[in-house]
């Protein structure tokens, strides 16, 4: 049996440290945060997902469906303070919520859990230097996420991404989920609320300034009557290409392109890609394979979504792409009764 390191206590680096443990190797999880949950910057948060429960946990072999919350309703989809009325078909789909971050009601605890019980040693506190990534033993796993630092130093070209965020208690219970468009973002903006917390993000892949979060935040008050009161902004980093390896090391999570690079879903693609990293060190053949079936269709995705970004009216095309569907399920009622997920990992 070997012994493991991986760089990165997040959910793609939990998940293969989980697996590689269960097989008998000995792993050590190094991360430069004080504790497990992620950056302070960006944690807790709560996330809206596609997700296909049974083929996930089989794949990645743990079961988390206590920590997907199916959404009371499928994701609103709003327009400034205008709600959107969706094609029919999407009460046939189900979106699912999720926390991560330090509280023990997160997905982050869960995993760090399992991983202990399965023997996986952690070292926390722990800067991850460029000189200490470039000595890493051959088979390492890097899952840092968004470090601007480690994407140039594996050359995994990316771009930056930029958001404001904030939090509020919420005692209404449920797991609600709705998705904002407008003139503050060349993305979105989008709004979840899980385990008495509502959370909103502004999030763009170009320069936002304050009069986009009042404009968004202005969204927030029209359309639910939400006053987040205080908001901290942010600056990430997100990948333009998928790439498993760097020299003899192992790359995962989001540093390796496991992200839908249209909407930007990326809780699904991280645990997928902690798979795909532990078959990387045990069975290299049938990692690539299934790491090329994950990935397959990201520069095309990615393309088209920055072609979009450039047009003029880009979401007036995107309101007018909702009214054809509705026309479509209305001259065809088979339409209807479609699943017609915006992100599917396994076909």
């Amino acid at each position: 049996m070997k012994n493991v390191s991986i760089f990165g206590a997040g959910l793609a680096g939990m998940v293969a440290g989980i697996d590689l443990a269960r097989q008998g190797h000995k792993v050590t999880i190094y991360d430069r945060e004080a504790a497990i949950g992620g950056s302070r910057d960006v944690h807790p948060s709560i996330h809206t997902t596609p997700l296909q429960p049974r083929q996930t946990w089989d794949y990645i072999g743990i079961d988390l469906s206590e920590f997907f919350v199916p959404t009371d309703i499928y994701p609103e989809f709003w327009y400034n303070s205008k709600r959107l009325t969706l094609p029919p078909y999407v009460q046939n789909s189900t979106a699912y919520n999720v926390e991560r971050g330090p509280r023990e009601t997160s997905i982050d605890h869960k995993l760090f859990a399992l991983a202990r019980d399965a023997g996986v040693k952690f070292s926390f506190g722990h800067e991850l230097t460029p000189q200490e990534l470039h000595a890493a033993p051959a088979g390492s796993i890097i899952a840092t996420g968004l470090y601007k630092e480690v994407y140039d130093l594996v050359g995994v070209k990316y771009s930056s991404t930029y958001g404001y965020l904030a939090t509020l208690p919420w005692d209404k219970g449920g797991a609600h989920g709705a998705i904002h468009m407008g003139r503050f973002s060349v993305d979105y903006g989008y709004s979840a609320a899980l385990n008495g917390m509502m959370f909103a993000l502004l999030f763009s892949r170009t320069p936002l300034h304050e009069h986009d979060l009042e404009r968004f935040r202005q969204v927030l008050q029209k359309s639910y009557g939400l006053n987040f009161p205080r908001w901290r902004n942010f600056l990430g980093y997100f990948p333009r290409e998928a790439k498993l390896y760097w020299n003899d090391k192992i790359l995962s999570g989001t540093l390796c392109g496991m992200i839908e690079p249209f909407w930007g879903y990326g809780i699904v693609g991280a645990l997928l890609s902690g798979k795909v990293a532990s078959l990387a060190v045990t069975n290299p053949e049938q990692a690539v394979k299934d790491f090329q079936r994950f990935s397959n269709g990201f520069a095309k995705k990615l393309a088209r979504k920055e072609k979009m970004d450039r047009m003029p009216f880009n979401k007036q095309l995107l309101r007018l792409a909702i009214l054809k569907a509705r026309f479509d399920c209305w001259r065809n009622q088979e339409l209807r009764q479609a699943v017609k997920e915006p992100m599917r990992w396994f076909s």
